[in-house]
């Protein structure tokens, strides 16, 4: 009897499970972390790890002890390195850059390379979601979601929950109506605005040709991701591929969740997340980009600007949250409304309703996301 021919998609997903997977893992002092963090790749439901890289460096504590207990009982390959960096180069950014070198050695040019944090336990689905947004959307990278482990997220004030929250329903909202106004085929709503190294997935070529994760002592996740979209990699954002993190106030590197937790609970800070912009600002900047574009082949997607000029208070949010559903609401409405905003002023920036707030310059000490 003839068998039928696969279908394409079967053929793409079909591809990208075939693909060596290897996952590259940075740890510092991760006694209390290391052992659920393994376990959690270890009981992924379908595809599992081929091989996983434990980046040890600087560790005091029994770090490798715990993770080399765990060797006969899992269901992949462990490569531990230790390592200790002098105090100059002693940080997250090339811990994370030298353990995903490191597990390239050798590997074959179509590798799928992961990375997550120590102190992290990947959902039970989190290999499989993100091999399914690979061949669903043909990219070149899969950005996860960083969660708080559920006993974790009991550490923190009930406000703090309550901020971050608003803080995430805003930015969904910006991200709603970039891609209204700039639909991307490959990273279509939903989405979500992260780039955590709890979770991130890239083809070796890809992570080749933009020279590997960039050698900075902190947000090396974000630069990441912008080189990527420099070179014109297609990236996804998958809500559906979860990391769950723990909760802790003293970090690994300046300027991440922990230290932002705990200066947030001796004191909430007066802006927002940086990375939330006004409506009005995102909307120009899609307006201008798109308007760039025209006339030319690139299909590049809209990258997000590293710097705001215009920080949101926190006591403002709220108003800048009606302000941005004013918008949804005039697009879902308007079908002629895309068009102008690339051939005319649009009406959207004559409004009253959705001008920019006049804020104070950005303090010193930028806030940054609780995940």
């Amino acid at each position: 009897m003839l068998q039928p021919f696969p279908s394409v998609a079967s053929a793409k997903e079909d591809s990208f499970l075939q693909r060596r997977r290897i996952v590259a893992i940075p740890a510092c002092n991760e006694a209390e972390h290391i052992v659920p963090c393994l376990l959690a790749l270890a009981r992924q439901e379908g595809p599992k790890p081929h091989k996983v890289v434990l980046w040890v460096n600087n560790t005091q504590d029994t770090t490798c002890e715990r993770a080399l207990s765990l060797l006969s009982s899992l269901p992949f390959e462990l490569d531990m390195v230790n390592v200790t960096y002098s105090p100059d180069n002693a940080h997250a950014g090339r811990a994370r850059r030298d353990a995903m070198c490191h597990a390239t050695l050798g590997a074959p040019d179509d590798t799928l390379l992961f990375t997550t944090d120590a102190d992290a336990e990947v959902a039970s689905d989190w290999m499989q979601k993100t091999l399914e947004a690979f061949s669903r959307f043909n990219v070149a990278a899969v950005f996860g979601r960083a969660l708080l482990l559920p006993d974790e997220a009991l550490k923190i004030p009930t406000h703090l929950h309550q901020d971050d929250d608003r803080e995430q329903a805003y930015g969904a909202l910006l991200e709603q109506i970039t891609a209204k106004i700039n639909p991307e085929p490959h990273d279509p709503w939903p989405r979500h605005a992260e780039h955590s190294g709890a979770s991130i997935a890239v083809t070796h070529e890809a992570w080749k040709q933009v020279g590997g994760i960039p050698l900075i002592p902190s947000g090396e996740d974000r630069a990441f991701y912008h080189a990527l979209r420099r070179s014109h990699f297609p990236v996804r954002h998958s809500p559906d591929v979860k990391v769950y993190v723990s909760a802790r106030f003293v970090g690994r590197a300046r300027g991440g969740m922990a230290e932002t937790l705990a200066r947030r609970v001796i004191a909430q800070d007066d802006y927002i997340d940086e990375a939330l912009e006004p409506v009005s600002a995102r909307m120009l900047r899609v307006r201008q980009y798109l308007s760039q574009r025209q006339g030319s082949r690139t299909q590049d997607s809209f990258v997000e600007r590293t710097v705001n000029p215009s920080p949101i208070r926190r006591a403002e949010l709220h108003l800048h949250h009606q302000r941005a559903e004013r918008v949804i609401a005039f697009l879902n409405r308007s079908r002629a409304g895309l068009q102008a905003l690339v051939h005319q002023r649009s009406a959207l920036f004559q409004d009253d309703t959705i001008s920019n707030v006049r804020c104070n310059p950005l303090p010193r000490s930028a806030p940054h996301r609780l995940v």
